[in-house]
């Protein structure tokens, strides 16, 4: 024992003397995931051996509810967990549920700096980095090649060509979108800066909402015109009406998220191979660049109290930029060199019409709206609440914007916020 103890001073490490059984004993961190990200982290718990991966299925709407309720009993809490909802992490750094592990300094910023710009602005609250993002979800014009050819139309490069487009398709029949989802007329609102609840830098827990600048203005008269004339819906884009008129080519292009060729206008709107083909944002006339919003993107956090905190910033760091995880991924990696392993095979998917869909994509990560960001209610809810309801009541979106502007007040200053 006392040459085993002039080992040890001598800097000779106990796992070094006992082998290799020791040193791989693993550690066990406790996951939450949902069901599309299951085979991700499977895949991190078979290629490393220092960490053993407990994942349970746990329902994206379940999360807070569930994660409040392990924190409290103090019992079963997970070390990982995946955020589905941009907005859990500003619920999840709240006093009532502190739960997110601060990342600012845990990750290198070199790392922090290979996502594309913007990509994880739903992870910065009050200034700390709290999770990472999975997927980008920001809108670019996807559109039908061989009917705009056809129909003898240039995809618009801007929102006035976009509002021309429409009053010349519309009494034929044909339409650009809808008016009344909330996420694509909350893209249009904010696409020339209008201040939708946007954060003030330097100062925590506050934010701006100003719905009455010429920003915000222009953009509802936009939507107001085209409502009236037919070329944007007053149905959504998952309504059978909606559906149906996309089946029946009626709609050469519309405003959507990077996911929603794969996801939407393929299944559900079944268009065949050879007609989807995607455009970069569209700008204002007096933009130098394009301004656009998101729908979607998900997040990794880890649990501030967690017994393994190198672990856990290991698991969120491979998931959200390991390359050859990522290449695998659903959607549009965040992460800038995933992304481009993975929008590699668009290049060569038979489906769309042009092979720079990706590129396209790519180009349209460069414009994405630094405020969209993580907040504790839901703006979109709010706007269902009264621009939707105005325009299904008969009524306009420029005529219902002081009502979300003082729902969105009230309920930013419900849930802890300073507004100016």
């Amino acid at each position: 024992m006392q040459g085993l103890a002039r080992l040890l001073a001598g800097g000779v490490s106990l796992v070094a003397l006992l082998g290799p059984a020791v040193a791989q004993d693993a550690v066990t961190l406790n996951v939450w995931s949902d069901t599309p990200r299951l085979s991700m982290f499977e895949l991190y718990d078979q290629t490393h051996d220092n960490v053993s991966l407990n994942v349970t299925t746990v329902a994206p709407a379940d999360l807070i509810a569930k994660l409040q309720l392990a924190m409290q009993a103090k019992s079963e809490i997970p070390d990982v967990i995946f955020m589905s909802d941009i907005g859990y992490t500003a619920q999840l750094s709240t006093r009532r549920s502190n739960y997110l592990l601060d990342l600012t300094d845990k990750v290198p910023q070199a790392l922090q700096d290979e996502f594309y710009p913007n990509g994880n602005s739903p992870c910065h609250v009050n200034g700390k980095l709290l999770c990472l993002r999975n997927d980008l979800a920001h809108m670019v014009v996807w559109y039908d090649a061989p009917l705009m050819a056809e129909l003898g139309k240039d995809v618009p490069t801007t929102w006035s060509e976009f509002e021309a487009l429409g009053a010349e398709l519309a009494p034929d029949g044909y339409v650009l979108g809808t008016g009344v989802e909330p996420y694509p007329l909350l893209s249009y609102l904010v696409s020339d800066g209008c201040d939708i609840v946007m954060p003030v830098d330097g100062k925590d827990d506050t934010v701006k909402i100003d719905l009455t600048s010429e920003a915000c203005l222009k953009p509802a008269r936009m939507v107001d015109a085209m409502i009236a004339n037919g070329s944007l819906t007053r149905v959504g884009p998952f309504e059978p009406d909606f559906v149906a008129l996309a089946k029946d080519g009626k709609v050469p292009l519309m405003i959507g998220p990077t996911w929603f060729g794969e996801y939407v206008i393929k299944p559900t709107y079944e268009w065949p191979a050879g007609k989807l083909a995607a455009a970069a944002p569209l700008k204002w006339d007096d933009q130098d660049q394009p301004l656009t919003w998101s729908w979607g993107g998900g997040t990794y956090g880890g649990w501030k109290d967690t017994a393994h905190p190198a672990e856990t910033v290991d698991v969120i760091e491979w998931m959200a930029t390991d390359v050859a995880n990522q290449t695998k991924a659903v959607t549009l990696p965040a992460h800038r060199p995933s992304a481009e392993a993975w929008g590699a095979r668009l290049k060569d998917d038979s489906y769309y019409a042009t092979t720079d869909v990706f590129d396209v994509q790519v180009e349209a990560a460069n414009y994405s709206h630094p405020g969209y960001t993580s907040l504790r209610f839901g703006v979109s809810e709010a706007i269902a609440k009264t621009l939707v309801q105005s325009v299904n009541g008969g009524g306009t979106v420029e005529a219902a914007l002081p009502a979300l502007q003082e729902e969105l007040i009230n309920l930013a200053k419900l849930n802890g916020y300073q507004v100016e």
